[in-house]
């Protein structure tokens, strides 16, 4: 988070009485933004933090998924439960306005899965290593090491940095510390499994016609990215971005290349994403 923003929190409960809590942050045209799988809300908003142009300006939603973070204790059986909660949000708390999606991991197949279902009110979706419905992960590489870089780091933190992150650098190091350790653990791995594992449902052709940003780590040893890039040829409005010299970190590690895609994205959604 940066130095000085401050952080509005918000809890939300949909007719069913499923309870959804997160964060929110900033004015202007409705964004909301889902992180990935064993993951919180923390990471996305560091993310945001690096990646989103200045212009336009959002009200920033960034939800703590069932089974992560703040909404650890709200239960659900499968991925399409937490497409509609995340719906019955939208429908509450924007009504008809129009609003952008981001997502990264699991957060851009549910990205994608809300815009199918509201294509009239979605003005542009952005899919950083989006879940694939079939993985085709890549050999884990390193692309570059700096020698006692990760040392900083607890035994738990230096596996998953080094999992995760292509880049082992100082840079990166403290990238990982301030943007993905604190929402390391904080999650029920027994309804992020249940979601993980019914995540490839077919979610139609309601969102193809979007603006759309799909961008991708050619070294994501964890979700590959072929099959994403395969589907994503089918959409009409998307940019898909293959990233030689990343992984499945890639916001984290190529925050200004992801920053330039977005402001190339918002440009082509038009004058309503400035509204």
């Amino acid at each position: 988070m940066s130095e000085g923003r401050v952080m509005a929190e918000f809890v939300f409960t949909s007719p069913a009485g499923v309870t959804l809590r997160g964060g929110r942050h900033g004015e202007g045209m409705p964004l909301l933004a889902l992180h990935g799988g064993y993951s919180a809300r923390g990471e996305i908003e560091a993310i945001l933090d690096a990646v989103l142009p200045e212009v336009p300006p959002f009200d920033r939603w960034t939800p703590d998924l069932p089974g992560m973070g703040d909404s650890v204790d709200t239960a659900v059986d499968d991925a399409e439960q937490v497409v509609e909660l995340l719906c019955a949000l939208v429908d509450a708390e924007f009504g008809g306005r129009k609003f952008a999606l981001l997502g990264h991991s699991l957060g851009g197949f549910l990205a994608r899965a809300v815009a199918a279902r509201r294509p009239e009110q979605v003005v542009a979706i952005a899919l950083l290593c989006p879940l694939p419905g079939e993985l085709q992960p890549e050999p884990a590489t390193v692309v570059q090491s700096e020698p006692g870089a990760a040392d900083v780091l607890s035994d738990r933190e230096r596996a998953e940095f080094e999992g995760y992150f292509v880049w082992h650098t100082a840079q990166a190091v403290e990238r990982f510390r301030s943007g993905v350790a604190g929402s390391l653990d904080r999650y029920d791995g027994d309804i992020v499994g249940r979601i993980m594992e019914s995540a490839d449902f077919d979610i139609g052709d309601g969102a193809d016609s979007v603006p759309m940003l799909v961008v991708l780590g050619r070294r994501d040893s964890l979700l590959g990215f072929r099959s994403q890039a395969a589907q994503a040829a089918h959409w009409a409005a998307a940019t898909v971005v293959i990233v030689d010299d990343a992984g499945h970190a890639l916001p984290h590690e190529k925050p200004e290349l992801v920053r330039a895609l977005l402001a190339d994205l918002f440009t082509r959604a038009g004058s309503v994403v400035r509204t």
